[in-house]
């Protein structure tokens, strides 16, 4: 184990807020905490030592927390960066790698990729589910704070930079359809792409008027009608990407749209799932 995180894993602070969970009956917030600690311990233990620092110092936050009462949150908050930290150095040789010969691997060799793609993606969402952060640029200030942590040059860092730009914009777009879409009575179910349906493009599946279908959210009409139609001069007609229907300006620095900006796309989502539904050869009723 490493000695730093040994050490403030031993401090008085943290032992004092273990004893006051446990002298407040709460047994099983203090198992939650012993597993997340010993968690973190492993994943610290696994990661390069150039981010070993930074890890420990996000596990301070919270023995060093002065109220019981924040000890739960701050494990939360502490276990999700940990897992963002931990992500980032493989998403970067995987993403770099898929943008540099994508064009010539084979589907087996994508989808070896995908795993630390969709690890950092699935951390990333964690983060922005639990309202963890401000804004999109903060975000993107951690992952390019660790990058550099990582010693690499000044062309990798705004490699990574564009990287989770490109990958905070497009999932800003999927959560905003999906929010849309699962406020709909038409919608009875809805779910994120699995690794074979992500490799052919799928970002969510909705099962709308009773038919599942896979859709594509682009963040501009233009794109969206640009990709069905590559996809169909391919002979893929199963493909169906759709404008998420908010654009920049309606986001700003968000990673969340308001309850308003969202109950006001349910006729524009109506519309074109529909269109979606009869396209995969389904008749609307």
């Amino acid at each position: 184990m490493d000695d730093l995180l040994y050490a403030v894993t031993k401090t008085p602070e943290y032992q004092e807020i273990v004893d006051g969970v446990k002298s407040q009956g709460a047994e099983q917030q203090l198992v939650q905490e012993s597993n997340a600690e010993e968690w973190g311990v492993h994943l610290i233990e696994s990661l390069p030592s150039a981010l070993r620092g930074r890890a420990v110092a996000i596990m301070a936050a919270k023995a060093v927390s002065e109220r019981v009462g924040q000890t739960h949150k701050y494990e939360s908050d502490q276990t999700r960066q940990l897992a963002l930290v931990a992500a980032i150095p493989n998403w970067l040789l995987a993403q770099r790698q898929l943008d540099q010969h994508g064009d010539t691997m084979k589907r087996p060799e994508k989808k070896k990729l995908l795993g630390p793609i969709i690890a950092f993606n699935h951390a990333l969402r964690k983060i922005i589910d639990a309202e963890q952060c401000s804004g999109m640029q903060q975000l993107i200030n951690f992952v390019n704070n660790i990058v550099l942590m990582m010693g690499e040059g000044e062309e990798v860092v705004r490699y990574a930079e564009n990287a989770a730009r490109i990958t905070l914009v497009g999932m800003r777009q999927e959560i905003a359809a999906e929010s849309v879409l699962s406020s709909m009575q038409e919608v009875h179910g809805i779910r994120g792409a699995n690794d074979e349906e992500e490799l052919g493009g799928i970002d969510i599946v909705v099962t709308y008027k009773g038919v599942e279908v896979g859709i594509d959210i682009k963040s501009s009409q233009a794109t969206a009608n640009q990709a069905n139609k590559i996809a169909r001069e391919h002979g893929d007609a199963e493909y169906m990407a759709v404008w998420s229907g908010f654009t920049g300006r309606d986001f700003g620095d968000k990673l969340i749209l308001e309850n308003w900006q969202l109950r006001n796309k349910q006729d524009y989502y109506r519309s074109v799932m529909d269109v979606v539904i009869q396209q995969a050869g389904h008749n609307v009723a």
